[in-house]
C-alpha cells in the first residue's frame, strides 16, 4: 500500500509525538530520582600485565587531586552522627568477585556495597575509594567516584593505581626523587571545644561546625581538610595508571568500565520502600 504525502506527514507527527512523550516521561522519572536513596555495588580490579599487552603507555604528566566536596565510608550522617552517611548493604556480586580471584593475572582491589542518596551533579559529593596493598598513609588504589542524577544516572570515575618509588629514608629524601606526586587522601578535620575561644565553643547543638561538614539531604559532605598536618602532602610514584571515565547508568543493570590496567564493575539498584506506618496499621485492622 502506497501512502500519500498527507498520510506520511500524519504518521511522522504521531511518531514524533510519541517519542517526545516517552522522553518527557523518562526525564520526569529521572528528575524524581534526585534525593532518592540507591544501592550501589562496585568492584575495582587490576590486571597484572594489562599495560604491557596494550598500545597505551603509562602517563607521565599527571596532576592528581581529590575533589573538595567528598564523603568516605567513615563519614557520619548529618541526621545521626552515629550512623554512616554511606550505609553498608549486602553484596550481590560475590560470584563475579570469585571469578576474578580465580582468573590468572587479575586482582580484586575494592568491593563494597553501600546506600547513598543521589543528588544532581552540582551537589553530588565524590566518594573516596581506596584498596589494595597499603604503604604508609596510601593504598595501591586511590581516588574517588561520583554518582549523580539529572535526566539519567551518571557515574564519573577518578581512580588511580600507583607503583611506588622505593623508600630512601626520610620524607624529604623521597620528595627529591623524580616521579609522579600522588596526593594524600583528605580526612575530616574534627575540632574540639578547646580549639575555639570559650564563647565560640560548641555546646553540642552545632555538630556541623565540630566536624567541618555541610549537609546535603541526609548526608554529611566534608570539605577537603586534613586531620593530621604532619602527613606529607603527597607520596612519589614511579608509575600511575589513571581511570577517568564518564558513563550513563541504567538502574538494575551491571556496567563494566574497561582500562588496560584497571577494570570496574558497578551496579546501581533502586531501594524498595517499606510500607508506611499508617498502611501497616490499616492492614492490621482489616485483618481482624
Amino acid at each position: 500500500m502506497t501512502l500519500t504525502n498527507k498520510q506520511v506527514t500524519t504518521r511522522l507527527k504521531q511518531l514524533t509525538g510519541a517519542a517526545l512523550l516517552a522522553l518527557c516521561a523518562a526525564g520526569a522519572q529521572a528528575a524524581g530520582y534526585a534525593g532518592t536513596q540507591f544501592e550501589i555495588e562496585m568492584v575495582v580490579f587490576a590486571r597484572d600485565s594489562g599495560m604491557d599487552r596494550s598500545r597505551e603507555t603509562w602517563p607521565t604528566a599527571l596532576r592528581l587531586n581529590y575533589d573538595n566536596q567528598w564523603v568516605d565510608f567513615d563519614t557520619p550522617s548529618a541526621a545521626d552522627p552515629m550512623t554512616p552517611a554511606l550505609q553498608p548493604a549486602p553484596n550481590q556480586l560475590d560470584n563475579k568477585v570469585a571469578a576474578l580471584n580465580r582468573a590468572r593475572g587479575y586482582k580484586v582491589l575494592f568491593h563494597k556495597t553501600w546506600r547513598q542518596v543521589l543528588q544532581n551533579e552540582r551537589n553530588a559529593p565524590a566518594v573516596l575509594i581506596s584498596g589494595g596493598a597499603q604503604e604508609g598513609n596510601h593504598h595501591q588504589l586511590e581516588g574517588s567516584v561520583t554518582l549523580s542524577v539529572s535526566r539519567y544516572l551518571h557515574l564519573s570515575t577518578d581512580l588511580w593505581l600507583s607503583e611506588w618509588l622505593p623508600q630512601t629514608g626520610s620524607v624529604s629524601d623521597q620528595t627529591q626523587l623524580s616521579g609522579i606526586p600522588v596526593p594524600t587522601r583528605p580526612r575530616a578535620a574534627i575540632q574540639t571545644a578547646g580549639d575555639e575561644p570559650m564563647d565560640l565553643a560548641s555546646s553540642g547543638t552545632d555538630s556541623n561546625r565540630d566536624f567541618g561538614y555541610s549537609t546535603s539531604a541526609d548526608s554529611a559532605v566534608f570539605h577537603g581538610d586534613y586531620a593530621e598536618a604532619a602527613e606529607p602532602a603527597h607520596k612519589m610514584a614511579a608509575r600511575v595508571a589513571v581511570l577517568n571515565e564518564e558513563r550513563r547508568l541504567r538502574s538494575g543493570e551491571l556496567h563494566y568500565i574497561d582500562h588496560p590496567k584497571l577494570g570496574v564493575l558497578i551496579e546501581v539498584r533502586t531501594v524498595a520502600k517499606g510500607p508506611e506506618p499508617g498502611d501497616e496499621e490499616e492492614s492490621m485492622e482489616l485483618s481482624r
